[in-house]
């Protein structure tokens, strides 16, 4: 009778086809690219792709984290030595792309600001291209300092300090915005749509704990969960729309890519939401309907947006 048990060599092949046909960071866990490394007043992070993480002081950042401030700033840290301090009333959106180049690895560090105003400073010796973007410029810099702000009328603006440009695409002003009154920045379309989606997030905590108590039937809390997923899409969204107006080809592929991605998890959403209600959920439970506390933003479930 034939054996079952395979040799150590058929066992060390298939092993070395699993590390050849599979890339290295999907058999690896995404590394941070930068920290938190200070704050104060309020500031959203949006890490891994969810809404309900607490700033904390030397946090995590990843690539694609998102990091909101209202009336508050903050300080992220890159691994490079790159700070970068982020004002009131700020929208970014860090994002870093490695690929192949020759025998090495070109890294390209992407540092969106869709609202507010933050000082930078670049890493010494880093091998790191760092492109500092917003919806209409888009500008390469490396050994430099300054200010990068955005002022009432969505126009850029750019101050250096130290060095200068590499390289600029689009529409800028060379100097630093007014700063934008927090009644104004409330009402950009981004930030309004970040607010309702941390708003969201920290409703399914509530509702969590209204489960546990068994104040509330456990459906209760996916419909709250199903909110929080659409609203999250509808930020990305939101986010990514603006994009389609940046000067770079490549940024407006990508908020395309973002757009049909949001889309997708908006309809699975939707869908979630139907079961939700259907297993016994409540969709006029006045918690999606309150205000998010320091935001002033309703949130409202038959009015949280349009994926048109």
């Amino acid at each position: 009778m034939p054996s079952t048990h395979k040799s150590p060599k058929y066992l060390l092949l298939f092993l070395v086809s699993i590390i050849f046909f599979f890339p290295a960071s999907a058999l690896s866990q995404e590394k941070p690219i930068a920290r938190l490394a200070d704050f104060s007043g309020t500031v959203l992070v949006k890490s891994k792709g969810s809404w309900g993480v607490k700033p904390v002081k030397n946090l995590p950042l990843y690539s694609l984290d998102k990091l909101v401030t209202r009336i508050g700033t903050a300080t992220i840290v890159f691994n490079d030595g790159g700070t970068v301090n982020v004002k009131n009333n700020s929208n970014l959106l860090v994002n870093e792309i490695k690929t192949k180049e020759g025998m090495g690895t070109k890294v390209v560090r992407h540092i969106m600001l869709f609202l507010g105003k933050l000082n930078f400073k670049t890493g010494k010796k880093s091998a790191v291209e760092t492109r500092f973007e917003t919806t209409r410029a888009v500008i390469g810099i490396r050994g430099t300092a300054g200010i990068l702000s955005i002022g009432a009328d969505g126009k850029t603006y750019i101050y250096f300090s130290e060095g200068g440009a590499k390289y600029i695409l689009g529409e800028f002003i060379r100097g630093i915005a007014k700063p934008v009154r927090v009644a104004l920045a409330d009402k950009n379309p981004i930030q309004r749509a970040t607010f309702v989606a941390k708003a969201a997030i920290d409703q399914v905590a509530r509702t969590k704990t209204m489960v546990a108590a068994g104040k509330m039937p456990p459906a209760q809390l996916d419909l709250a969960k199903a909110i929080a997923k659409e609203t999250s899409a509808l930020e990305t969204l939101t986010l990514a729309k603006s994009m389609l107006e940046s000067p770079d080809k490549k940024q407006v592929e990508w908020a395309k890519q973002q757009i049909t991605t949001a889309k997708e998890k908006i309809k699975e959403a939707k869908k979630d939401q139907k079961n939700a209600i259907k297993n016994g959920a409540d969709p006029l439970f006045k918690g999606f309907t309150g205000e998010n506390p320091g935001f002033n933003v309703p949130i409202d479930q038959n009015k949280r947006g349009s994926t048109s």
